[in-house]
């Protein structure tokens, strides 16, 4: 099977990248939103860029992302892509019927999915998931509803500063209930330990909690993707099993259809060699004839020589005997004179009288002779004219069977030519339909392994996102730490300025020493007095 069209996919990388880069042109305005209704037009152009083919709207490109279909795929071909060498027009057909209805199909329900997201409200906004149809309101509450951190530096600051005026107030009050005050004082700062406690205990229970939750995250994406390629690697096995049988049973199929034709070659040379073994056979037997109606002609002529020699020889010797017997006669005659002249006269005339009856016998023997041997002859002719007859009739009844063997084996191979072209027409069909069935498992495996990958990078960037998060929560609550570390050293020194102000007024014999120009005891004042001075 030769190819010279045959379309491959573009690296899943490359597709994922291009389409996010056109997503975020298509958002940041660089270039103009093209939805997959605009792309119509331009994908039932065959000669239109690939790049031109690229969808830039935010819902296109998800649709494209979550059904794993690369837009550049979607381009219409004619027949004639379709023709590969040593295909028919109507193969050509079948494939691009078949194709056509393919690509048909992607581009409804790409057009069908964006409709879905648009009716959803996918807008495909930044800090969203690009699987949900539903907002999901991520871990710890959202951005806008958690404090930064200068706010929670401030309320820090105004807790701190109402408790400076209360212990101000405090002071005050300890000034007549010191007893009271430093019972006071020790149950707020076990509260502010047990406070302290509680947030450092919640902080470590919520950093474990986030570690624990990364882990499960990481041991969950990791035996996704060992699913991922045990399916993977289960189904690229399936396919070469099925190739595997398929191709077995192809070579099995040709094997038989050539050792049928081979059967048939060596039918066909039989029945040649049967043939002209038949032509050979008929050839020498009519030789035979030939060669025997020839030695017979020539023993007959070789007869007729003979007789004619015998014949001839017959005379002479009667003509000889003829003549001794008439000198015998003569001398009898002379011996017996005149008294036998008229026996002897009458001899010599009864012996003329044979003479002329033997001649006229060997003539009329002569004459039926030659008419025995033409009648012979002219039989002989009429029955090699009857054998030539035959001859005739035989080759023309042999012409007339080569005729109609030459007709049936025509007939014979049109049937063939047309049973051989009817048998590779379907099998041509049923090719194009086992690769038509196994470029359908390609794209399927091709679309699964993008929308795999697209998942795995929208799951990546959730999990950085979140990554991001945490971190930047981690961050506040170590800045709110060392604020509430400050706050509480701060209030510790506050705590020693007070225990050694609440000393001086231990040691003190008379308040109105300690009072100010108002006649009141300022705690403030009291407490940056120096801890030597005498009251």
């Amino acid at each position: 099977m030769t190819i010279t069209n045959q379309q491959h996919h573009r690296p899943a990388i490359e597709w994922l990248s291009d389409l996010q880069r056109a997503k975020v042109e298509g958002m940041s305005g660089t270039k103009p939103k093209i939805t997959i209704q605009d792309l119509i037009e331009k994908v039932n152009d065959p000669n239109a860029p690939e790049q031109a083919l690229i969808p830039t709207s935010p819902r296109s490109v998800e649709a494209c992302f979550r059904l794993g279909v690369d837009p550049i795929e979607l381009q219409f071909h004619p027949i004639a892509y379709y023709k590969y060498t040593g295909d028919t027009d109507e193969i050509a057909r079948i494939r691009y019927e078949k194709n056509e209805q393919v690509r048909r199909e992607r581009i409804k329900s790409l057009i069908d999915l964006r409709k879905r997201l648009v009716d959803d409200g996918w807008t495909g906004e930044p800090g969203r998931t690009a699987g949900a149809s539903a907002k999901k309101i991520p871990m710890g509450g959202s951005n806008e509803n958690r404090p930064n951190s200068s706010t929670m530096v401030e309320k820090e600051r105004q807790r701190l500063d109402v408790l400076r005026k209360r212990h101000e107030r405090e002071i005050a009050q300890m000034i007549a209930h010191e007893a009271a005050r430093k019972e006071l004082a020790d149950k707020q700062q076990r509260k502010v330990d047990a406070l302290e406690a509680r947030a450092a205990e919640m902080a470590r229970q919520k950093a474990e909690h986030d570690r624990e939750w990364m882990v499960r995250q990481r041991e969950l994406e990791l035996q996704r993707l060992r699913e991922q390629k045990d399916l993977e690697r289960e189904g690229k096995r399936m396919a070469e099993e099925r190739y595997r049988r398929e191709r077995d049973a192809q070579r099995a199929k040709e094997e038989e259809e050539k050792r049928m034709k081979k059967e048939a070659y060596l039918r066909e040379l039989e029945r040649r060699q049967r043939t002209l073994e038949h032509r050979a056979e008929t050839e020498r037997i009519l030789s035979d004839q030939a060669e025997r109606v020839r030695l017979r002609k020539q023993a007959m002529e070789v007869a007729d020589a003979e007789r004619s020699k015998r014949l001839q020889q017959e005379a002479h010797d009667r003509h000889l005997a003829n003549l001794e017997k008439r000198k015998k006669a003569e001398e009898r005659i002379n011996s017996a004179l005149q008294a036998n002249s008229e026996i002897l006269r009458k001899k010599r005339e009864e012996f003329i009288r044979r003479e002329r009856d033997a001649e006229a016998r060997r003539m009329e023997l002569e004459r039926q002779e030659r008419l025995a041997m033409e009648q012979r002859r002219q039989q002989e002719m009429q029955r090699e004219q009857e054998r030539h007859h035959k001859y005739l009739t035989a080759q023309e009844l042999e012409e007339a069977r080569k005729k109609a063997l030459r007709e049936r084996a025509e007939a014979k191979e049109r049937e063939l030519a047309e049973l051989a072209a009817s048998r590779k027409r379907e099998m041509d069909i049923r090719r194009v339909e086992r690769e038509f069935e196994l470029k359908r498992r390609l794209d399927r495996v091709d679309e699964i392994s993008k929308v795999h990958l697209y998942q795995r990078q929208a799951l990546l960037e959730r999990i950085m996102d979140d990554y991001e998060r945490t971190r930047q929560m981690m961050r506040e609550r170590q800045l709110l730490m060392r604020v509430r570390k400050d706050t509480n050293m701060a209030a510790s020194m506050q705590r020693q300025q007070l225990a050694l102000a609440m000393e001086q007024l231990r040691n003190a014999r008379s308040l109105e020493r300690l009072a100010g120009a108002n006649g009141t005891v300022n705690a403030e004042a009291l407490m940056r007095r120096p801890a030597t001075a005498r009251v």
